[in-house]
């Protein structure tokens, strides 16, 4: 009887496979468990660098993944108010979520390698600028979900925005520092500790001397 090879292509993709399942996973409950951790400090949060960051290291569509299951889970089941009882606006927190996640993927190339495209003293400033863009488009997704709610939807945006126009811009300070500290340091140090990944077309790419790998 021949014996199977441990080399196989087959055996190495299925290892892979689910090695990034469970990494998903980890990035999940991680993310939901921030969410939760923080709850009582309005619109400060860790959920959005936490999905980005699984982007970062899965690559564009598990990190989507993983921020649509962290926000189902984490406004799902809010204790201060499920988002599930507004379904446009649940629906809008998944969207916007899996696009901080996606985003992660696109933007993995800023911190992989001996040193950031953008160096090192402009790398906090491009990470604060992303937290900022990701925030803002999470913030406008949940006004529009909420709006479509209203008879008038003008009316019902402007009603949302202003009434939330502090506690928005606490979310989008807060989350511009968190990026610009967290990102530059905590992100090339996770993409090492990953090691070499599968690529989109699913060839593997070696890491470079000090970081890991190409993402998806």
């Amino acid at each position: 009887m021949k014996e199977k090879n441990s080399t196989d292509p087959g055996s190495s993709a299925r290892a892979l496979w689910t090695s990034e399942t469970a990494t998903t996973a980890i990035f999940v409950a991680l993310a939901a468990a921030l969410g939760f951790l923080l709850l009582s400090v309005p619109n400060v949060e860790l959920v959005t660098f936490t999905v980005f960051a699984s982007g970062v290291v899965l690559g564009r569509w598990r990190g989507a993944l993983v921020g649509a299951l962290a926000m189902a889970i984490y406004s799902g089941f809010n204790p201060y108010g499920s988002g599930l009882g507004v379904p446009t606006m649940f629906a809008a927190q998944l969207g916007a979520s899996a696009f901080t996640g996606l985003m992660g993927g696109v933007t993995a190339g800023l911190w992989r390698g001996p040193l950031p495209v953008a160096g090192w003293r402009g790398l906090p400033v491009v990470a604060g600028g992303i937290g900022l863009a990701l925030t803002a488009v999470y913030q406008a997704a949940v006004i529009v979900g909420l709006a479509v709610m209203s008879p008038e939807f003008r009316t019902g945006a402007l009603a949302v925005l202003l009434s939330n126009a502090f506690f928005s811009s606490v979310h989008l300070v807060s989350n511009t520092i968190v990026f610009a500290v967290l990102a530059p340091t905590v992100l090339p140090k996770i993409l090492r500790l990953a090691g070499p990944r599968t690529t989109d077309a699913g060839t593997r790419t070696p890491g470079a001397p000090g970081a890991c790998g190409g993402n998806r």
